[in-house]
């Protein structure tokens, strides 16, 4: 594929807007449907992959992505989707909005009433709105040789949903028999370190902090930028940081602008987690039993964040609002207050002890579906009509024979009094 400016702009506009969700949202909604036409429309990909004959399609359920299944359908294959986001219209899970909060906001599953309020709101919403991440253009504008459909009609075609969940980290939450939650596909065991860092880990007397703020952000505004630079040099501890190397540099600090993170969170010396609460990096972290410290910054993570308090496997801070004694101190309370690392390291003992990891559950699934195909697993409510779904052509008959029976009553009880009350006065 050629190269794609739209996302080198998102990333170079990210570094400036990094804590301003709604901004990087409207970022986001503008620039991938641009990326996501390019794709559709790249004819000689498609016949690349025309080429290979797949039998089976895995996509990215996440809107940026999800318009790839318009070439799975042209192709006439079966797709599995995958993510790490639940979105009740499209999975139709049996969904209690007051219960279950959605990625979009940072609620736990004990809500407050105006929280309740809002998630049932969204939930509507939700159910109403066309997918995000449609195509500009009609389904058939792309599969040409195909049946028109509509685009959440194609994805209800859907034979499997992996998801990116897992209770040790999120909160319980329903499921159909397609549908599968696998969260910490990436999380695996840590190799050993090479190179100018293991001399500097293996050199640490008091332990290390990792710092990592993902791959898309890998450079902070000035102000921030200086109060992180201002608290790790404090610690005690020795600090690896991901970070695009300027000219500061301290001795109890290395700077990459890549480092295997997995590894280090392995690794026996590390003790703590400092992150932007991506969905994959908390999983590792939970994977090798490290507490974390949650700056998150967009998207999902400020969600993420949430969750990982709400288990005590960490604690959050404001990456805009924080000031370098606030980072300092709750980074000496995760490492000194054993209580945050004995429960993370009890939920990833508990990980361990599962049969099988998650990357293997998925590939077992995968499998079934390519030799069994996943009709029999559906449900027919995830292909039916939403007023099918939502029972609205069985309530509002029984809401309309309900209002006539009262109408009916009130006549009736109307009519009965009127007559009772005419007898009376004759007889006066």
């Amino acid at each position: 594929m050629d190269e794609i400016p739209e996302i080198e702009e998102f990333r170079t506009s990210s570094v400036k807007q990094v804590s301003r969700k709604l901004y990087m949202m409207k970022k986001v909604l503008t620039l991938f449907p641009v990326v996501c036409e390019r794709f559709i429309t790249n004819e000689k990909w498609i016949e690349m992959l025309r080429a290979v004959n797949a039998s089976l399609a895995v996509i990215s359920g996440l809107f940026p992505a999800n318009c790839l299944t318009t070439i799975a359908y042209e192709l006439s294959i079966p797709f599995v989707l995958t993510g790490c986001e639940i979105f009740p219209s499209l999975h139709r899970i049996p969904w209690n909005p007051s219960v279950f909060p959605s990625n979009v906001f940072s609620f736990s599953n004990k809500m407050t009433y105006s929280e309740k309020l809002i998630s049932t709101l969204a939930a509507i919403v939700d159910y109403t709105i066309p997918p995000i991440g449609a195509p500009k253009h009609s389904v058939k504008t792309y599969a040409k040789d195909k049946p028109d459909i509509s685009f959440i009609d194609l994805l209800h075609q859907t034979q499997f949903f992996l998801i990116e969940k897992d209770v040790l980290l999120d909160y319980p939450l329903p499921q159909l028999p397609n549908v599968r939650y696998v969260g910490g596909l990436a999380a695996k065991r840590s190799l050993p370190l090479k190179g100018e860092l293991v001399k500097f880990v293996n050199a640490s007397k008091n332990g290390i902090v990792v710092v990592s703020f993902g791959s898309i952000v890998n450079d902070f505004p000035a102000v921030q930028l200086e109060k992180l630079q201002s608290a790790l040099k404090q610690i005690k501890y020795d600090v690896v940081w991901r970070q695009k190397k300027t000219s500061f540099s301290h001795k109890n600090i290395y700077i990459s602008d890549w480092v295997p993170q997995n590894d280090l969170l392995g690794h026996p010396k590390t003790k703590l987690f400092v992150t932007h609460c991506g969905n994959s990096g908390q999983f590792e972290a939970l994977f090798h039993g490290v507490p974390m410290l949650g700056m998150p910054l967009f998207g999902d993570q400020h969600y993420n964040s949430r969750r990982m308090t709400e288990k005590g496997y960490g604690l959050s801070l404001d990456i805009e609002n924080f000031t370098p004694e606030e980072l300092i101190e709750k980074m000496n309370e995760l490492i000194e207050n054993k209580t945050y690392s004995e429960k993370i390291k009890r939920a990833s003992e508990i990980f361990h002890s599962r049969p099988e990891y998650p990357a293997k559950k998925s590939a077992r699934h995968i499998d079934h579906i390519l030799k069994y195909g996943g009709e029999y697993l559906k449900s027919p409510c995830q292909e039916s009509r939403l007023y099918e779904f939502l029972m609205i052509d069985v309530l509002v008959p029984i809401f309309a024979a309900t209002l006539f029976l009262i109408y009916l009553i009130y006549r009736s009880v109307k009519k009965c009094l009127s007559f009772c009350f005419k007898k009376k006065t004759k007889i006066d």
